[in-house]
């Protein structure tokens, strides 16, 4: 619940509702405790919207994030008809609504996306400046010249298995939105906007939907700051390796926000006209491998194994371990 004159502490969760070109959406804000605005993501679930990062959001909030999960229109309560070529208006819409909230520090709102949010994540990104870093993992990418990703490129009985009969959509008309999007909304185009702005793209290397080849384009697409983690046998939603990948994201927040708010300190400090200053966040960090050299002072790295036995979080390459099977967005 929301804080109240009655009762001023709120309790950590609560439901909300917004406005999208008339249409009303719904969603759930998890609220870090104590008062005054906080850091808050906006997470962004794939389609139909399967894995809506619920555990991403508690982790947040326990390290003093507010988190905002939301649904598109024509989904999961939503209201309006679904429509692929919508879905940045309705981020857009949930950015705007977490800027008006009195517990949300507009400076410090960030946008995580999975899937088709991650796609989401970047093309509204790149329009929008308010969102001020943007972390992404199994991200559809539709590439150049129109090509759909492999999770879009299904016949219309697969269409309706897998994503429309979860939706507020036909197989006819999912079908004609995925062609106008691929051919309008490229991730791949629309990424190297997200710079200077952190970014942190992070994809499997058994993701079935999305290959992780097109995760590799985008990165080599991405400006500075950029970081790449391929994940060995992590499948689309991650869901054999939640726990590392909640490390790795809430970690890379808490870091790129150090970073992006020191470096604009040192830039103030300096003073008018001066240079960059002691920049801690500028540079180019595209790679595979070490995710984080500094992640885990005074956090959890230890999760439990796929056996009951222990392991890090992180592999000694700072990759995330162990195998798993595919799951859709």
């Amino acid at each position: 619940m929301w804080a109240t004159e009655e009762h001023p502490e709120h309790e950590g969760i609560a439901g909300v509702t917004f406005d999208s070109d008339g249409h009303r959406l719904v969603g759930t804000i998890y609220l870090a405790r104590g008062p005054g605005p906080k850091p808050t993501a906006l997470l962004l679930h794939g389609c139909p919207g399967l894995e809506k990062n619920l555990d991403l959001a508690a982790e947040l909030r326990g390290r003093g994030w507010n988190a905002l999960v939301f649904h598109y229109r024509g989904c999961w309560g939503s209201a309006g008809r679904y429509d692929l070529r919508t879905i940045p208006r309705d981020v857009t819409a949930a950015a705007g609504y977490l800027a008006r909230c009195p517990l949300v520090d507009p400076a410090r709102i960030a946008v995580v996306g999975h899937s088709l949010g991650g796609w989401a994540a970047i093309v509204t990104a790149a329009a929008e400046p308010g969102l001020r870093a943007v972390a992404v993992y199994g991200a559809a990418v539709y590439g150049a010249g129109g090509r759909p990703g492999g999770a879009l490129a299904l016949s219309p009985d697969q269409i309706e298995q897998e994503f429309t009969r979860f939706l507020a959509v036909t197989p006819a008309e999912f079908a004609a939105q995925r062609d106008d999007a691929a051919a309008r909304l490229d991730a791949l185009d629309a990424v190297a906007a997200i710079s200077p702005r952190p970014l942190l793209i992070v994809h499997g290397t058994q993701d079935r939907w999305v290959p992780a080849g097109q995760a590799r384009e985008l990165r080599d697409r991405a400006g500075p700051p950029c970081r790449y983690v391929e994940v060995p046998g992590a499948n689309h939603a991650f869901a054999w390796h939640r726990a590392g990948l909640r490390d790795l994201i809430a970690g890379w927040l808490d870091e790129a926000f150090d970073e992006r708010l020191g470096a604009e300190d040192d830039r103030s400090a300096a003073g008018p006209g001066a240079p960059g200053g002691n920049r801690r966040g500028g540079g180019d960090r595209r790679r595979v491998g070490p995710a984080l050299p500094a992640l885990g002072a005074g956090r959890r790295r230890v999760r439990p194994g796929a056996a009951g036995t222990r392991r890090p979080a992180h592999d000694g390459r700072g990759q995330l371990a162990a195998a798993g099977a595919d799951g859709a967005g």
